[in-house]
């Protein structure tokens, strides 16, 4: 079988290339460029002795404009409007996997590959097969959350060769083929932003990586960058509307968030509300965090079809929760939005995380975009 393999230069792509070798198919590797990246020459290097090692043709792709275009400006724009994104998720369906099934078109492979850590299943609902994301059996680094969004023709091309492995185990694999990979660090971040954090990475998305030196020479002036919508100082807030203080702009705060609120209050305060429209953070308890009820729109469906209503599934509402029991309890006057309602609470659900809901069998049937309205 002729099997095309994402190839990010990291051991768990590189260890899935080996596998599917050694499994005698035939390989190819394709390397995406999302960002420019000032490492782009050591990676493509360490790429090449891979390539070499491992006796496969990698392929790069340029991808960069799509990327910014449909990854980074959505990124931006939620963190502007009060919403926390979840770009990798969007990313693996609307950008990873469709181009690997572009290049697995044009070199006439038979599927696709990844280093990821789940698994595909093929299931029968109510006599329609359908392909979905099941979780990896090494809960650890399980990694389906994220793959919730992929389509059926992506999840019916893609193999995992890690699915159920152990990472000590893939790094033994890369140590004993003496790879460079073998003791890289796993990446954790978000893959465009690099040694700043969102907040700055906004404002040089907005005003350029020089924004400060334009503002040192007076080409660009601090009053017209602090007046934007998502940097204006506005009200603190408690959860009946009264002032408590005076916040830097809605781009610096998150839902649950403690610190960086720079206002005492003698008790502990959380971020429980982001008010874009009134430019205000609403401020409360822990208490006040807490929720058994929202919504989600944006709804992609694997496992199942689209009949959830009334139905009871295992929710995670962020990559690091456990999941909670939650039933579907009605699609509302929105298109494509469904009210959820769990039968415990959760603490700090956050507007634009995802919700992915699985059944008790660790399949994926359906995830969407979370909203704490219907609106």
């Amino acid at each position: 079988m002729k099997i095309l393999v994402a190839m990010s230069g990291g051991v768990d792509s590189t260890i899935s290339a080996y596998l599917l070798k050694k499994s005698g198919h035939d390989i190819i590797g394709v390397h995406f460029n999302f960002v420019n990246d000032a490492n782009k020459i050591s990676n493509e290097r360490n790429l090449e002795e891979i390539s070499k090692m491992l006796g496969i043709n990698i392929l790069y792709k340029d991808a960069i404009p799509e990327f910014r275009e449909k990854i980074i400006t959505s990124f931006v724009n939620d963190y502007k409007n009060g919403i926390t994104p979840n770009p990798c998720a969007i990313c693996n369906g609307l950008m990873k996997f469709e181009k690997l099934i572009e290049v697995m078109k044009e070199t006439d492979s038979d599927m696709i590959a990844t280093g990821h850590y789940a698994n595909v299943s093929k299931i029968n609902n109510n006599g329609n097969i359908r392909y979905c994301i099941k979780k990896s059996k090494n809960s650890q680094k399980d990694q389906s959350y994220m793959l919730y969004r992929l389509s059926q023709e992506q999840l019916s091309h893609v193999i995992f060769p890690l699915s159920d492995m152990e990472k000590l185990e893939v790094r033994k694999i890369a140590k004993d083929l003496n790879l460079k990979v073998a003791e890289q660090k796993d990446s954790q971040d978000v893959c465009f932003i690099k040694d700043v954090d969102y907040k700055e990475f906004i404002k040089r998305f907005d005003y350029g990586d020089d924004y400060k030196e334009r503002i040192a020479r007076g080409e660009l002036k601090l009053e017209n960058l602090l007046n934007c919508d998502y940097l204006k100082k506005g009200e603190f807030v408690d959860i009946n509307g009264k002032v408590l203080g005076f916040h830097n702009g809605i781009i610096n705060y998150t839902i649950g968030q403690r610190k960086g609120l720079n206002i005492a209050f003698g008790e502990r305060k959380f971020v429980v509300k982001i008010d874009k429209k009134n430019n205000q953070v609403v401020l409360g308890n822990n208490d006040d965090l807490m929720s058994d009820t929202f919504y989600i729109n944006n709804v992609v469906f694997s496992g199942h079809d689209e009949n959830i209503v009334g139905k009871r599934f295992i929710s995670k509402l962020r990559y690091r929760h456990d999941g909670t029991e939650c039933d579907i309890e009605c699609a509302t006057d929105n298109n494509n939005t469904y009210k959820c309602k769990l039968l415990s609470n959760v603490r700090a659900i956050t507007n634009g995380q995802s919700a992915v809901f699985y059944d008790k069998d660790d399949n994926i049937m359906f995830g969407g975009i979370i909203s704490t309205s219907s609106k």
